[in-house]
């Protein structure tokens, strides 16, 4: 076993947390896992992995070492797909994170399209408001709605999420309707949380700028139970037009105060910068990117 092969061996032992597991995973013999790890140790000259009465636990050192090596491997597989896939059809798997109701609401119908034209590829994804970590997660692509912070990551904006207010008929029938933002004051408004602070309502008509702290019973950090509660009737939301699509058509909810332009930001693809991009997620990109283009809620502005 080479040097190479020997830090995989770890990396699966680290995150599996016992000898056994790991050979079983890797069809070898317990003993050649341990013997292979106690020559990776007896090399750098430190302790990886100590036994303990549950089982293996990680040492300080060990945990220096998978984290770099964890890294160094993702960057291999990488560069090695990135040249590969430039003489062939992109394929393995791509490890997405999207907002909950993005994917399912606009990817997924798509998606026939896209696994036609490259059927060797596969999309993991993971639903989430959370901001995750790509590389510790090994997170391929994360689809990302808001102004992106300064970091070492890579992103193409792909589209545009423009908020809208909206109220189901029954709210509307039993409150009544506002016609400014001051009039929300009077109403119960939805909030979505960021940080455990309510994200604040912008308005914006010709010169007047107007932002409004939402006030009411309910709020949450999940858009779709901020939408759920707007159609029952619990009160007034206000958020991104493309969640709202298929009720707007169907008149389940209204959209309010229209004479004002709300807050519009980017939607982004973001991956790891200190990654070669390979085929296959590139491709993905491009995938979002057309879905995009295509539906006026998403139109990149």
């Amino acid at each position: 076993m080479d040097r190479l092969d020997k830090i995989k061996l770890f990396l699966r032992v680290a995150e599996a947390g016992s000898f056994s597991k790991a050979a079983r995973q890797l069809a070898m013999a317990q003993s050649t896992a341990s013997k292979q790890i106690a020559e990776l140790e007896q090399r750098l000259g430190v302790q990886l992995l100590r036994r303990t009465t549950r089982g293996l636990a990680i040492t300080a050192a060990g945990q220096h070492y998978y984290d770099g090596a964890i890294r160094l491997i993702d960057e291999l597989e990488s560069l090695d797909e990135a040249v590969s896939e430039q003489e062939r059809s992109p394929a393995g798997m791509v490890r997405v994170t999207s907002p909950p109701g993005f994917a399912a609401s606009y990817l997924l119908p798509k998606l026939m399209s896209f696994t036609t034209r490259y059927p060797k590829l596969a999309i993991d994804f993971t639903v989430s408001q959370n901001l995750a970590n790509l590389v510790e997660e090994r997170v391929d692509v994360a689809i990302r709605m808001g102004n992106l912070e300064d970091s070492d990551l890579r992103f193409r904006q792909v589209g545009t999420a423009t908020a809208i207010v909206v109220a189901s008929a029954d709210y509307l029938e039993q409150h009544g309707e506002p016609t400014t933002p001051a009039d929300l004051e009077r109403h119960a408004c939805i909030a979505s949380m960021y940080l455990g602070k309510p994200r604040p309502w912008l308005f914006v008509r010709g010169q007047e700028r107007v932002s409004i702290e939402p006030r009411g019973s309910i709020r949450s950090d999940d858009v779709e139970l901020a939408k759920a509660a707007t159609k029952v009737g619990l009160g007034i939301a206000y958020a991104a037009s493309w969640l709202f699509k298929d009720e707007l058509a169907s008149g389940t909810v209204r959209q309010l105060l229209t004479d004002y332009r709300c807050n519009a930001v980017p939607i982004s693809a973001v991956w790891a910068g200190d990654r070669a991009l390979p085929g296959r997620t590139s491709a993905f990109i491009d995938f979002v990117a057309e879905v995009c283009a295509a539906e006026p809620a998403l139109r990149p502005q």
